[in-house]
């Protein structure tokens, strides 16, 4: 299936120009799908299916690659289009907004120990690299907050970052200098910024030693709680698009998959409510 991370977020060129980008996934392989009673049968017979066929191929040789694609959208066209780019349940359509290839990535051995490599494993969205930075967009604002905050309530302090399997691969220096997980054996007594006792160091980088910098973006107006736009109210556009893009076969396999779960739902005005949509 194709990897959709639904953010927008910033490309920042040398010369300090804005891109809105998306990434995506691509899977070598394409795009392969089960009908409904397929995937209750084989659920039923091997509920670890799709996970015992990535381990099988991976194992055989079998290398599963997923292409990384890029969809571009000047700022200057930010609102340009019928939906809001920083809409996280809209898609940026292909037609219009092209998938550009810039990497692969090849799944070519399994971790040698599952809670080491995969448990302990933490993916915070704020964690950026040069040439990259955030968006407006409302769910990446709270997600740069809310997964930070995941992980230290996770691993029970701040440390995790020295685990092997999250720790960066550039060696970089802090102030931290306690909590638990404690892995970096400090002598100095300087744990603060700014400081005159170890020549105000450590301190961040500047954008000419690598170190980031974020986009100075130009700010004006009230911060609300509201929607940025009342294109984020527009939910019948994309999937009707969707929709109409389905061949009859697949149509009516949406259909029942929908009357499959639906009809497990014990409120009939829950049902209702679900089942309710505007004109295909």
């Amino acid at each position: 299936m194709d990897g959709w991370p639904i953010n927008t977020f910033r490309f920042i060129n040398e010369q300090g120009k804005s891109t809105f980008v998306r990434f995506k996934w691509i899977p070598k392989l394409g795009v392969h799908s089960l009908l409904l009673d397929e995937a209750n049968i084989i659920g039923g017979v091997d509920p670890d299916f799709h996970r015992r066929d990535i381990v099988l191929a991976i194992e055989n040789g079998a290398y599963p690659e997923y292409e990384l694609g890029v969809q571009l959208i000047a700022e200057e066209d930010e609102f340009k289009y019928d939906f809001d780019v920083l809409d996280d349940t809209k898609l940026w359509p292909e037609e219009v907004i092209a998938v550009q290839t810039i990497g692969k990535m090849t799944l070519n051995r399994l971790v040698d120990n599952f809670f080491a490599e995969e448990e302990q494993s933490a993916f915070d969205p704020s964690n950026l690299v040069p040439g990259i930075d955030f968006t407006n967009d409302p769910a990446l604002q709270g997600r740069a907050m809310a997964y930070r905050d995941t992980e230290l309530y996770r691993h029970h302090s701040s440390n995790f970052e020295d685990l092997p399997v999250n720790k960066s691969l550039a060696e970089k220096n802090f102030n931290l200098r306690k909590g638990r997980m404690k892995y970096r054996i400090d002598v100095d007594a300087v744990d603060y910024h700014n400081n005159s006792l170890a020549g105000n160091t450590p301190s961040e980088a500047s954008f000419e030693e690598g170190g980031f910098v974020n986009y100075p973006q130009k700010v004006e107006g009230h911060v609300t709680r509201e929607l940025p736009s009342d294109s984020f109210y527009d939910f019948f556009s994309q999937p009707r698009m969707f929709w109409n893009s389905l061949s009859q076969i697949e149509k009516q396999d949406l259909v029942e998959t929908f009357i499959y779960h639906l009809g497990r739902v014990k409120s009939a005005s829950v049902r209702q409510k679900m089942s309710k949509c505007g004109p295909m």
